[in-house]
């Protein structure tokens, strides 16, 4: 057994893991010194409270943030962004309480918009989503520790997720901006495209497909085709939740779209008017029968429509050169945008703690 005394790295990210309060695994040390560090990236108090976490509504602030920050290994620039992300789970209409403790192993989904993609680093081309890129993998890390320690989620205990999610701290990415044709997500829910936002959605399942043919109609029949039956759109459970889906669309997909003139909106209504389902396989992707005695005597006995409104389809384009899209939902929490607020002198502090990414770019082939 390891000396209680030991105060390494290796000792401390031990002791924290006993503990329960890591994600498996290694930990950076949230030392005094490290944690006064990362708070040079907030304009904000030490015990300034951002918001109440978990069933208890119990308090998170600036400096429990920071703690759990330097354990996931964040820079402290990232700092306004993870304020942001914090307001967005306080926020109750994320739900971010099911979403953290629910059996169905739900994962927390976040998309950062405007000029704060670029001057962090965090990427939104060529796997924005998977492993490789610090701030991406840095700040989902935290946010998820800064929930799970805050509201002391433990497996089995409060997190009842039956098979747990792989995504659950790690799916963060930016908007493809400069390669979408369409207005980015955050301008089409009230920010200006100047603005920097991040968005929470929560999730049960991540789903990759490609078009056979690289034509509008295509597209648009693999994004129905390919919604898996569990992915249902609109107000389910009484009414008491709204899930949405969000379709990742890569930039060439959304080139073609835009080429056919597809707005967003277009998107939506013709996935809205298309996506029908016979009732037994709408039963298989859901486990409440409300949707189904709410529509008996208005459709067709054999067909339920899967979206029930383009307010539930959300879309945003992400990824680089390729013609994969994803498509993640169905979302039971928010989505919840967030703006994000930069102390003073936060243009330096970038500067200090700038990343020299001396690798392929992921922007040419």
């Amino acid at each position: 057994m390891a000396n209680q005394q030991d105060d390494s790295p290796s000792s401390v990210s031990r002791s924290l893991y006993e503990q329960g309060m890591t994600d498996g695994l290694p930990v950076v040390p949230p030392t005094d010194e490290k944690v006064t560090e990362m708070l040079r990236g907030t304009a904000h108090e030490r015990d300034h409270v951002l918001g109440r976490l978990g069933n208890n509504d119990t308090p998170i602030t600036v400096e429990m943030l920071a703690s759990n920050a330097v354990m996931a290994g964040c820079a402290p620039p990232y700092m306004p962004v993870l304020e942001a992300g914090v307001r967005a789970l306080a926020d109750p209409r994320s739900n971010s309480i099911q979403v953290s403790v629910s059996t169905g192993s739900w994962a927390y989904q976040w998309i950062v918009n405007g000029p704060v993609r670029n001057k962090l680093d965090i990427e939104s081309g060529s796997g924005a989503f998977g492993p490789n890129f610090h701030a991406n993998r840095t700040i989902g890390r935290a946010l998820g520790l800064a929930y799970k320690n805050t509201a002391s989620l433990r497996p089995g205990e409060k997190d009842m997720g039956v098979m747990g999610s792989p995504f659950k701290f790690s799916l963060l990415a930016g908007e493809n901006e400069e390669a979408s044709p369409w207005k980015p997500y955050h301008a089409t829910h009230g920010y200006d495209t100047d603005e920097s936002t991040i968005t929470l959605a929560g999730p049960n399942s991540f789903v990759q497909w490609f078009p056979h043919e690289n034509d509008a109609e295509e597209i648009l029949e693999g994004m129905v085709r390919n919604t898996p039956p569990s992915m249902v759109g609109g107000r389910q459970q009484g009414g008491d939740i709204d899930q949405t889906i969000f379709h990742l669309v890569n930039q060439y997909n959304a080139e073609e779209l835009a080429a056919a003139e597809m707005s967003k909106g277009d998107i939506k209504q013709y996935l809205c008017e298309n996506s029908y389902l016979r009732a037994e396989d709408y039963q298989k992707g859901v486990i409440w029968d409300g949707p189904l005695r709410r529509r008996e005597g208005n459709v067709r006995p054999r067909q339920i429509p899967q979206i029930d409104g383009p307010e539930y389809v959300k879309i945003a384009t992400i990824g680089g050169p390729g013609r994969v899209n994803a498509i993640v939902g169905p979302s039971i929490g928010g989505p919840v945008t967030k703006p994000i607020e930069f102390p003073e002198g936060w243009d330096d502090l970038i500067e200090e703690y700038a990343l020299d990414r001396q690798w392929f770019d992921g922007s040419t082939y």
